[in-house]
């Protein structure tokens, strides 16, 4: 069956469906990584994405029960080359292709993905739509305006709950934006909370640490999130990831913004400016940090476009990557010292 994409811009790629049939419109990306769709898919972060993968060759290994990073897949469409509709692997349980449609995520390959992503590095990310039923470009565009900024209140339906913390060596609250099970499961025993929780609530559990997990949509809308961190600042260490980093990084008095090519994969570079050492990190996000307060300082840069991707204050009590944590608890136990 026939299904095509159809850029903001007027940029149409025209290719066949698998997956979910319908209509969907979003922020069109693509990701580096050469495994790991069921997890991207998802992932809570990837929510209102319209995901084109680089790596040609998707579908092979199927999919199982144990690469789930929530209950449901939150994209809303891939985009592939080739999708392949034979599929090996001892885990798996099913092809990838039966897992969208359960979901209703829809699939289009037969896609030059390379020409699609040089022209979002070119002109960045920016909405589409995608379509398995009009196929004139002209009336997908007018649809697009219609959708407007897209807005999310994503959680992990399993993550949140009201029980106190079991561990009294790991006091660890965590504001929950969109964590993904692979977050969740660094922090056991944490305390999972609504992004709406205010911080009197959170002091109240008597946490050594506070997490703001990463999510999707624009982190300048989170003005209500942002008071109540800078309330939390000075009584609590807080850690923030990607659009989490985001939120901490405005409460202390800087400023995020849209990238022009977010960053999204398993494979991203990160660095230390003065030593050049570095780390291979997991990234799912398109805003980033524009302008780092008074009293904070850069520890990460990326390797490809200088952008930050860790920064701390000088107490070392707040510290925001724009990467998944890549070590157990982020090395936020013994915290940082500012050089």
């Amino acid at each position: 069956m026939k299904a095509i994409l159809v850029l903001e811009d007027g940029k149409v790629f025209a290719g066949r469906s698998f997956g979910a049939e319908g209509e969907k419109a979003g922020e069109v990306i693509f990701n580096t990584q050469i495994i790991g769709y069921q997890e991207l898919l998802t992932d809570p972060a990837s929510a209102g994405q319209i995901i084109s993968f680089g790596y040609p060759h998707i579908g092979n290994y199927g999919v199982n029960g144990r690469l789930f990073e929530s209950d449901t897949a939150h994209a809303l469409a891939l985009v592939v080359k080739e999708y392949s509709r034979i599929y090996s692997n001892w885990q798996a349980t099913g092809p990838l292709d039966e897992f969208m449609k359960q979901r209703g995520v829809i699939g289009i390959e037969e896609i030059d993905t390379r020409a699609l992503t040089l022209h979002i590095r070119e002109h960045g990310e920016m909405k589409g739509i995608v379509s398995t039923r009009d196929f004139d470009s002209a009336s997908l565009l007018k649809k697009l305006p219609a959708q407007g900024e897209i807005k999310f209140e994503i959680r992990n339906p399993k993550s949140e709950t009201n029980q106190k913390i079991p561990n009294s060596k790991s006091k660890t609250v965590i504001i929950n934006l969109g964590a993904n099970n692979s977050t969740l499961a660094k922090y056991p025993g944490a305390v999972v909370v609504s992004a709406g929780t205010k911080a009197e609530k959170i002091l109240g559990l008597n946490p050594e640490e506070v997490v703001i997990s990463s999510g999707p949509g624009d982190p300048r809308e989170l003005a209500g999130l942002v008071e109540e961190v800078r309330k939390l600042i000075g009584e609590v260490r807080v850690y923030g990831i990607q659009n989490g980093a985001c939120v901490l990084a405005q409460a202390l008095g800087g400023t995020v913004g849209r990238m022009k090519v977010g960053h999204h994969g398993m494979n991203h570079p990160v660095v230390d400016p003065k030593s050049g050492k570095g780390e291979i990190s997991v990234q799912n996000h398109s805003y980033g940090i524009e302008k780092l307060p008074a009293g904070a300082k850069t520890v990460h840069v990326n390797l490809n476009d200088k952008t930050i991707e860790k920064f701390q204050t000088k107490d070392g009590r707040c510290v925001g990557t724009l990467y998944f944590p890549i070590d157990e608890r982020s090395k936020l136990a013994s915290g940082y010292r500012y050089v």
